[in-house]
C-alpha cells in the first residue's frame, strides 16, 4: 500500500472519530440571556420572553454566597442530561432555561426548561407525552405532574402550559430533585401554581420590578441614574440594580434590563441613599455608586 494511500486511509479515520466525537458530545442547551436578581423571586430569560416563579428560598442570603449565585445558566451539568433523558426530553426539542440549588425551607436541586418549538402538523409529536402524566389545577388554570426516582433521589416533574392551544403549544417544566424519603409535595405545588396563575392571568412578559415602600406624601423621590460612558454595554443586555436599607436590613427596591446601549434611566424610590449597581446578566459588577435622593446628582 502507497503512502498516499495510507494517508487517505489516516484522514477518514480522523473524520469518523470527529463526526462520532461531535454527535457524542451534542446535549442540551442553555436558553440564552438568563438570569436572576438577588432579592427578586423570579428568573427571566429575555430571548423566550418568560418569567419563572421560583419562590422566597431565593431571597435566601445563604443562596447568594457563592461567587456563581444560586441559579446557573451558563452550562447544563452531566448529571442534569443523565436525568433529563431518563425524563424522555429530547434535546432538540427543548432548551434547559436554569439549574440550581436552593436552600430553604428544604434543601433542593431545580431545573426548569421550555419547549424550542410547538408540535407540528403531520409530524410525530416531539413534546412530553402528558398523557403519562396527572393533571391538576383550579379556577387559575391547570398543570401537569409526575412523580418518579433517580439516583436515590425523588423528582418532582411539573409541566405548565404557557400556550396550550394545539400546534401553538409553549410549556415550561420544572423539576425538583430532592431527599428519598421527602413527602410534602404540597409546597412544590404552590411553587408551580403562582406560575400557573401568572401565566392564565393575561401574561405580561415584564423584565424589571420596583417597590416603593413608603405612601405617596412627599416622601418619595425621583431618581436619575447614569452609566458613565467607559463602561456602557454596546453589544449586550445588562441589568440596573437599586438596593436602599429597609427597616436596617440591605434591600432590592428597583431593577432594569437594559439593552445594549442603554446607559441612563430614573425611577422613583423613597427618599434616602441607594447603591446603584451595574452588572452583566451573570452578576459580574461592571460599575457601581450610591445615590442619595435628596442631593443633586452630578454625572
Amino acid at each position: 500500500m502507497t503512502e498516499n494511500n495510507w494517508k487517505r486511509i489516516g484522514f477518514l479515520v480522523s473524520a469518523c472519530i470527529m463526526v462520532l466525537f461531535t454527535f457524542s458530545c451534542k446535549s442540551y442547551q442553555m436558553a440564552p440571556n438568563g438570569y436572576a436578581v438577588e432579592g427578586d423571586e423570579y428568573f427571566i430569560n429575555v430571548d423566550k420572553n418568560l418569567a419563572v416563579f421560583l419562590g422566597d428560598d431565593i431571597l435566601r442570603e445563604e443562596n447568594w454566597q457563592s461567587p456563581t449565585g444560586p441559579i446557573n445558566v451558563s452550562k447544563v451539568d452531566g448529571k442534569y442530561t443523565k436525568l433529563l433523558k431518563h425524563l424522555n426530553y429530547l434535546d432538540t426539542a427543548y432548551k434547559v432555561l436554569f439549574s440550581g440549588h436552593l436552600e430553604g425551607k428544604y434543601a433542593y436541586d431545580m431545573l426548569s426548561l421550555v419547549n424550542n418549538y410547538p408540535n407540528v402538523k403531520r409530524a410525530k409529536n416531539h413534546l412530553l407525552d402528558l398523557t403519562t402524566f396527572q393533571r391538576d389545577g383550579n379556577k387559575e388554570g391547570r398543570y401537569f405532574y409526575k412523580l418518579d426516582e433517580f439516583r436515590e433521589q425523588k423528582v418532582l416533574h411539573f409541566v405548565i402550559p404557557v400556550n396550550d392551544k394545539l400546534w401553538q403549544e409553549k410549556m415550561v417544566s420544572m423539576i425538583f430533585l430532592l431527599p428519598k424519603d421527602f413527602t410534602d409535595i404540597a409546597w412544590a405545588k404552590d411553587i408551580v401554581m403562582s406560575n400557573v396563575a401568572m401565566y392564565n392571568n393575561r401574561y405580561v412578559f415584564t423584565p424589571s420590578r420596583t417597590e416603593i415602600l413608603c405612601p405617596d406624601d412627599g416622601s418619595r423621590s425621583h431618581l436619575d441614574y447614569k452609566i458613565p460612558e467607559d463602561k456602557v454595554n454596546k453589544t449586550g443586555y445588562m441589568l440596573m440594580k437599586a438596593y436602599g436599607q429597609v427597616n436596617g436590613k440591605r434591600k432590592l427596591v428597583v431593577y432594569r434590563l437594559m439593552n445594549p446601549k442603554d446607559f441612563y434611566g430614573s425611577f422613583v424610590a423613597c427618599k434616602g441613599d441607594y447603591e446603584i449597581l451595574y452588572t452583566t446578566l451573570e452578576d459580574k459588577i461592571i460599575w457601581q455608586t450610591i445615590i442619595n435622593t435628596e442631593v443633586n446628582v452630578v454625572f
